[in-house]
């Protein structure tokens, strides 16, 4: 077990695991919390585990971005160094050499959401939500523009639009989940799966993960620039301020 403040890393049975340690804050995800996950991806790309699984602990996934993170940003550079590690960390994960997996262990909204978007396979706990409400806080979902339309076609404008909160078999029928497990069946599930990919030849794995990086890449940056920006706009922090102050309470 690596020495991180913001998340878990370990590797065993050929598998190399992340795990979103910041219940208190439902594992969002602030600036050290991507520079986390980008050194993690980096250890784990030099071992000769075929999968990484990306999960959390306590009852979220990931809430997404730091909302008090981005709102304590006072200039261009904070935002840029902000964005530029989410850039990174969004990177790294594209570039592994190793079959992404996302065991989603409860709500998973925003940036944690988007975080599906780039594993090859995610699982899901029954009780699970799943949402993409940047708009609500005038912000953009940076991975969902970028390749959303990839990943899910037209139906990610129903995610990116609306806001709204879905439940884990609304997640699956839309092709943002694969397959749904009670919590207790979620290890068993990862390791089933596992099994099946590790018949595959390490040197398919990793070209079948140059060729996916090619769409995964398409704009990456520069939608994240733009919300580099945006995150600094008056009605941005009028939200943001709105939200911690609990003046807007549906987005959670």
């Amino acid at each position: 077990m690596n020495n991180f403040s913001r998340i878990l890393f370990k590797s065993e049975e050929g598998i190399s695991c992340i795990i979103l340690n910041r219940p208190e804050k439902l594992n969002a995800l602030d600036k050290e919390g991507w520079n986390e996950i980008s050194e993690a991806l980096k250890i784990s790309n030099k071992n000769e585990d075929k999968i990484l699984v990306i999960t959390g602990t306590g009852r979220a996934f990931s809430e997404g971005d730091d909302i008090q993170a981005m709102y304590n940003l006072k200039d261009k550079k904070e935002a840029i160094e902000l964005f530029n590690s989410l850039y990174e960390a969004a990177l790294n994960l594209i570039i592994l050499n190793k079959v992404v997996i996302a065991a989603v262990n409860g709500l998973a909204y925003g940036g944690g959401c988007e975080i599906l978007l780039l594993a090859d396979i995610v699982i899901s706990v029954t009780e699970a939500k799943f949402s993409i409400p940047e708009a609500r806080l005038s912000l953009i979902p940076p991975v969902a523009l970028a390749i959303g339309y990839f990943v899910l076609g037209r139906r990610i404008t129903r995610l990116i639009f609306t806001g709204e909160v879905i439940d884990a078999q609304v997640a699956q029928r839309i092709g943002l989940v694969d397959y749904i497990v009670e919590r207790e069946k979620i290890k068993e599930k990862i390791l089933e799966i596992s099994k099946m990919i590790s018949y595959n030849d390490i040197n398919s794995i990793i070209v079948m993960r140059k060729w996916l990086a090619k769409y995964r890449l398409q704009n990456l940056k520069e939608t994240i620039s733009e919300l580099s920006e945006m995150v600094l706009g008056n009605s941005a922090k009028s939200k943001m301020k709105m939200f911690l102050e609990r003046k807007i309470i549906n987005l959670l």
